[in-house]
């Protein structure tokens, strides 16, 4: 930093000094060494010689401005940035291979429509020949078959992240995951058969500084707090939204003897003692196609990798309860005015997938808007009015959590204009094939 303190580190960051400044100093030494009748005019030596070293001089003045600034995670970049997230712990994460598949089905029922959602697993198919291990990927689009399309391309993604997700193979047969497909899809004597339309590329990149920065800012800097036991379960893959709760002590509303206690002759709360052990509860909506507990190693279950990162942050004698979110499904029932000359179909199909997109990026505990849904609905191509516009859920029947207001049982139609509530462990999911869905189309 010079005497004036105008260059180098201030208040208001580093100040770089300009090559024209470098120069003047410079001649104003040389005319202090050399005298002031000093030849300094283009053409000479001497100019050209401290021309030069200005350039290199402002160049060191830079260096050290991308030194200073890659201090901070906010202003750090490429190799800066990643050294801070290794002091924070949290080291940058590889991209997920990205392609297309090609679903095609046969041997399909007379009439009947196969939907299948967005992140079905689908997995390599290894030979009495082959030494790859089987890679996973899931779709990240839902796919609609039919006797009439019996093929569909949909893009996909490796469960995993990292190089071991890419694959070139143009015209490689896949299939879908069995365990998955059986618990998750019914499709009878019809079968579906994936192929690779697109290489999977990308897992050996990391994440972009953006990305990372965002997760690095995020980072509590306090070893056992809600937020920090949080930031570390929703950074696990596969994990959609978590809540936290009771995770300090407190009143413990999921236990029986919660309201059962006499104010006037017992302790509300007695004392914890050093050691003894306490449970808190934390509650995880995976993403579609995760399953909750896992067995095999290309398709870890995301019970088994919160588990894990949660016991490196508790204390001595905490313990978590690791329970999966109350899936809430949402459908709707509706009369749409469309105008004349558009496809029918395929103003309900973009309708959907509006409608999809706005009610699966809601958290845990958030509930479904009735004016999001009418937006929705509104602002699609060819749709004139919307009438008679009611949502429907149906909840789980078995829950297993419960933090008062969940609803159990069969499905619910709502009143018009009736926001869809939601209890603090439920989550809304809407899917396109869902039998709660009804739509009619009314051209004028």
């Amino acid at each position: 930093m010079t005497s004036d303190g105008r260059f180098g580190v201030t208040e208001d960051g580093f100040v770089v000094k300009g090559v024209d400044r470098i120069i003047a100093d410079q001649h104003a030494r040389a005319r202090a060494v050399f005298g002031d009748d000093v030849d300094l005019s283009s053409g000479s030596a001497l100019r050209k010689v401290l021309d030069a070293a200005a350039v290199s001089t402002h160049e060191l003045w830079r260096a050290l401005e991308s030194q200073y600034y890659g201090t901070f995670v906010t202003t750090a970049e490429g190799p800066s940035l990643t050294l801070l997230g290794r002091d924070l712990g949290l080291p940058r994460r590889a991209l997920r291979a990205r392609g297309a598949v090609t679903l095609t089905l046969t041997h399909p029922e007379h009439g009947r429509v196969y939907a299948l959602p967005q992140g079905t697993v689908i997995e390599t198919v290894g030979s009495a020949t082959e030494t790859d291990l089987t890679v996973a990927y899931r779709t990240t689009q839902v796919v609609v078959l039919t006797e009439q399309q019996e093929s569909a391309t949909a893009e996909a993604e490796a469960v995993l992240r990292g190089p071991g997700g890419n694959l070139d193979a143009i015209g490689r047969e896949l299939r879908l995951e069995p365990e998955w497909a059986e618990h998750n899809l019914n499709l009878g004597a019809a079968q579906v058969k994936p192929v690779v339309r697109q290489p999977f590329r990308g897992g050996e990149f990391d994440e972009s500084d953006a990305d990372y920065r965002v997760r690095l800012l995020g980072v509590p800097r306090t070893v056992w707090t809600q937020e920090a036991v949080l930031t570390q379960v929703l950074d696990v893959d596969g994990v959609r939204d978590a809540a936290v709760f009771d995770p300090l002590g407190g009143v413990e509303a999921t236990r029986r003897s919660y309201g059962t206690f006499r104010f006037g002759r017992h302790a509300f709360s007695p004392p914890r003692q050093t050691g003894s052990p306490y449970f808190f509860d934390i509650v995880v909506a995976p993403e579609p196609g995760w399953p909750w507990t896992g067995r095999k190693p290309h398709i870890p279950g995301l019970h088994g990798a919160v588990t894990d990162v949660v016991r490196q942050w508790r204390p001595v004698s905490i313990f978590p309860n690791i329970l999966a979110a109350n899936e809430v499904e949402v459908g709707m029932r509706a009369t749409l005015v469309v105008e004349s000359g558009h496809n029918e179909e395929a103003v309900k199909g973009a309708i959907l997938d509006g409608v999809r997109a706005s009610v699966n990026r809601l958290r845990l505990g958030h509930g479904v808007l009735y004016s999001d849904i009418v937006l929705s609905v509104r602002t699609a191509t060819g749709v004139l009015d919307v009438q008679n516009l009611r949502l429907r859920r149906f909840a789980p029947a078995f829950g297993q959590t419960y933090y008062r207001g969940a609803t159990y049982g069969g499905a619910e139609e709502l009143s018009a204009g009736e926001n869809l509530s939601l209890a603090p462990d439920e989550i809304a999911r809407f899917s396109v094939d869902s039998s709660l869905i009804d739509i009619q189309v009314v051209v004028p």
